[in-house]
């Protein structure tokens, strides 16, 4: 008899840890479902809201292109990320990435009546690109990557690749801004699915993805159940929600 629940304990923590795995995801362990990137363009409507729902503050559009260029003498994949704040351009901001991992190779980003900052990816480091004339980035010292990161302004176009199968699953992401002093993952969860009202009389039914960024402060991602697109976010961050919502 003791035998029979020992074997029923290990099979009882087996499933259990089973159920907590964590998929690791990065630019090199081809968790990513490359075949899968969306050529294209999309925009999306930014705004905050007070705990009421009650807007605040003044919207954003946000315009995002992914393309097929030449960088180098190499194909690489092109992310164009525009920001419109009171109708004007806050900023520009391109990434080029490797065509079958999506591994950065240069960072440029341009913040109007700011500056500009860029950088190359060489190796297992970050450095300030000293080709490009009045580079903010150049009193910053290299980044050390320690692990195969991804880009963290292109979660967007990175959401639909994951190998999305059911409610519970987790992903510690790679994912890497360029103004952090060391790389990390970040843990995902895809938390629910749901019927998501898009429009007069329209739903679509959308796997939820949710980060937990601690003390309260969180964000929900929209997924459309076919491709995985990124229909809405809600974050929740110190008292106050932001709204991405994908325009038609």
């Amino acid at each position: 008899m003791k035998k029979y629940l020992f074997l029923a304990l290990i099979i009882c923590s087996y499933l259990s840890h089973a159920q907590e795995r964590i998929t690791p995801v990065n630019a090199q362990n081809k968790q990513l479902k490359i075949n899968r990137l969306k050529y294209g363009e999309t925009e999306y409507l930014v705004y905050l809201t007070d705990t009421n729902f009650n807007r605040i503050g003044n919207s954003e559009i946000w315009k995002r292109k992914t393309s097929k260029a030449m960088f180098h003498g190499k194909e690489a994949v092109k992310f164009d990320f525009i920001r419109y704040h009171k109708d004007s351009l806050l900023i520009h901001t391109v990434n080029y990435c490797d065509l079958e991992t999506l591994a950065p190779i240069y960072h440029v980003a341009q913040v109007y009546g700011k500056g500009v900052v860029a950088y190359n990816f060489e190796g297992a480091q970050m450095k300030p690109a000293d080709t490009v004339a009045h580079n903010g980035a150049l009193k910053r010292v290299p980044v050390n990557l320690t692990i195969p990161v991804i880009s963290w302004e292109q979660d967007m176009e990175t959401y639909p690749l994951l190998p999305i199968t059911k409610v519970g699953q987790k992903f510690n992401i790679a994912f890497f801004d360029p103004n952090e002093q060391s790389p990390s993952y970040h843990t995902y969860e895809v938390y629910a699915k749901e019927d998501l009202t898009i429009g007069q009389g329209i739903k679509a039914k959308c796997w939820i993805l949710k980060i937990d960024y601690g003390k309260g402060n969180y964000a929900l991602f929209w997924l459309h159940e076919n491709d995985l697109e990124v229909l809405k976010m809600k974050e929740y961050f110190n008292g106050k929600y932001r709204f991405k919502v994908k325009l038609y």
